[in-house]
């Protein structure tokens, strides 16, 4: 368990709700940082309990690789709608279990300005900050914020053609979005023989089948059209995907209400992957390495004792969080667990 204490000054939650903030931040028994604090999310900025992201002053953090590293941003997520507080967590978990590169996740008994604020979820930015921490060369990133990241060449409300191409995308540090127009045009225009070439050209595809399971697994249902980052590598020109906002998993939606075992198919939805999951040899490769992944990392003898030592960490903390809306804990631990076996043999079923 991290601790975290934000200093904003008296009567701080009223003042957030109109802007930024400046004040310091203590971590565990580091020295106070000065930061910028404002409160993060769209959805969720309605419930009791809200995020906030806190951008930090350019200070080297002297425990963080690689030498000289500056963090620039994290994020403190509530996570409202989960009583558990552990749904991010486990699939932040799960994606490196698969290869997938995601955001460092803890959990953080967070105070601010003297009072308990609750149980959070310490979320790694990313950014330019998050490339640098994996030896990554610098290259534009861009976050899927709508579900105008679909993949596909029109929106889909309205069914018209996106104007402009990259609409969706929200691109970091005003990066150019030339690479995301000139992608959307390649994957979607390219004919049913040339597709192969056209997405391996674009798209580290054994990382992107891999996100897919995992977000099939949990059952992300807005994870395939936002709530994804792209990196594009400078080399390769190729785009990696990263997850984002995980939350409403598990079994739950996003307002925290039971959600069906079946809500998300096999092959999510957005345009690449129904793409992908068209051509055979991409359709093969996802069925043999996801019946391997439900085999290994995604069994119930893998997940279940990460979900007890998470429980054990987390309990005595959500008992305390009095923002949280009350749950018997371990009932819905236990619903996680039925989650990891159902989900599972539903999968293997639809195999």
């Amino acid at each position: 368990m991290e601790f975290c204490s934000i200093d904003l000054g008296p009567d701080p939650w009223p003042r957030l709700g109109e802007g930024s903030l400046e004040g310091t931040l203590r971590w565990n028994d580091q020295p106070p940082l000065p930061v910028s604090v404002r409160i993060r999310g769209a959805h969720s900025r309605r419930f009791p309990k809200r995020s906030l992201q806190v951008t930090f002053r350019p200070t080297p953090l002297p425990d963080e690789p690689p030498e000289g590293h500056r963090v620039r941003r994290i994020h403190l997520n509530a996570d409202f709608i989960d009583p558990t507080l552990m749904r991010s967590a486990l699939s932040y978990w799960l994606f490196p279990q698969l290869g997938v590169d995601a955001p460092l996740c803890r959990h953080v008994a967070l105070t601010v300005s003297d009072e308990f604020a609750g149980l959070y979820v310490g979320l790694e930015s990313v950014d330019r900050d998050f490339c640098r921490r994996r030896g990554w060369e610098a290259g534009p990133i861009f976050y899927a914020i709508n579900r105008n990241g679909n993949f596909g060449l029109l929106n889909p409300f309205s069914q018209a053609l996106k104007e402009p191409l990259e609409k969706g995308y929200l691109a970091l540090e005003k990066a150019d979005p030339a690479p995301i127009r000139e992608m959307l045009m390649a994957i979607n225009l390219a004919s049913a023989d040339a597709f192969p070439k056209v997405a391996e050209r674009w798209f580290d595809l054994d990382r992107y089948l891999h996100w897919l399971m995992v977000a099939v697994f949990v059952g992300n249902r807005d994870g395939f059209v936002h709530n994804y980052a792209l990196y594009l590598e400078p080399g390769e020109r190729r785009f990696r995907i990263i997850p984002w906002d995980y939350d409403a998993t598990w079994g739950i939606d996003i307002h925290g209400r039971p959600a069906r075992l079946d809500r998300v198919p096999l092959g999510g939805w957005n345009k690449l992957s129904h793409r992908l999951l068209k051509s055979p040899p991409f359709r093969d490769q996802y069925h043999s390495e996801f019946r391997e992944a439900l085999a290994g990392p995604l069994s119930p003898e893998v997940i279940h004792p990460q979900i007890d030592a998470l429980a054990a960490q987390v309990e005595p903390w959500v008992r305390r969080d009095r923002k949280l809306r009350q749950h018997n804990f371990h009932a819905e631990v236990e619903r996680l667990k039925r989650w990891a076996v159902e989900r599972r043999d539903l999968l293997l079923e639809q195999l």
